[in-house]
């Protein structure tokens, strides 16, 4: 029995089965994972529970396929690339590739035109989806989703791309509602036409890395990889 939702969307949720390729046994997940608690009548009618899960699935399935597949990867760099793969940035960019933004169900006052807004929402409506793949036909379907529109267009760029150590800060205090990083310029040296920066981050008050460059902005990406590795790797 399908559960009603008023829909804000452009196009009806079951449109979406076409653009993942699946068709769901259970429509009343369909329906919960695509709907933002402003639009839910209780928690349980909102995709939070199912973003819950999604989330540890996608985790283990990524984990899974990095370490099977490169065996000479440290931690590190597992850590790393699993990180590039789950961020919101790259969710977000595989939820608009399928346009989940026109099969969303939120309230009017929502202004899914807000970048910001916008990536949060996606990205966990794209986690929901996969939880409820997953309670609706188990984990082959959840990782067949994840390998086709996940993996197979997000991996390359995970491997190769510079890694963005001071944005996974600024999302792992986001994710812990802890204040963003704090960077203080600790040092100057030299003369105008040769700065060298030293520049500190602090999360939550405590001192997490230093870095040091000939830009500020060198600095702080040093001292953010050296604090990512303090919270990511070295636990």
């Amino acid at each position: 029995m399908l559960i009603p939702f008023k829909f804000f969307g452009k196009k009806t949720p079951e449109s979406i089965e076409k653009k993942i390729r699946y068709v769901f046994k259970n429509r009343a997940l369909l329906h919960t994972a695509l709907t933002h608690r402003s639009a839910a009548k209780s928690q349980n009618e909102s995709y939070e529970r199912l973003e819950f899960l999604g989330d540890a699935i996608l985790d283990l399935v990524i984990s899974d396929h990095l370490y099977q597949k490169h065996p000479a990867k440290s931690e590190g760099q597992l850590t790393q690339m699993r990180s590039m793969l789950v961020n919101a940035k790259t969710l977000h960019e595989v939820a608009k590739s399928i346009q989940l933004q026109q099969n969303l169900n939120v309230d009017r006052s929502i202004n899914l035109d807000n970048s910001p807004t916008q990536q949060n929402l996606l990205s966990c409506a794209l986690e929901a989806i996969i939880g409820a793949i997953y309670l609706d036909r188990g984990m082959h379907y959840a990782e067949k989703f994840i390998r086709r529109f996940i993996i197979s267009n997000k991996e390359h760029e995970a491997i190769t791309s510079e890694y963005n150590y001071k944005g996974q800060l600024l999302e792992y205090c986001q994710k812990h509602s802890i204040d963003p990083p704090e960077f203080r310029t600790a040092g100057v040296k030299g003369p105008d036409h040769a700065r060298h920066y030293t520049i500190v981050v602090y999360i939550d008050n405590v001192l997490y890395g230093t870095g040091t460059g000939t830009t500020k902005r060198i600095a702080e990406q040093q001292a953010s990889e050296e604090a990512y590795k303090v919270l990511f790797i070295t636990k």
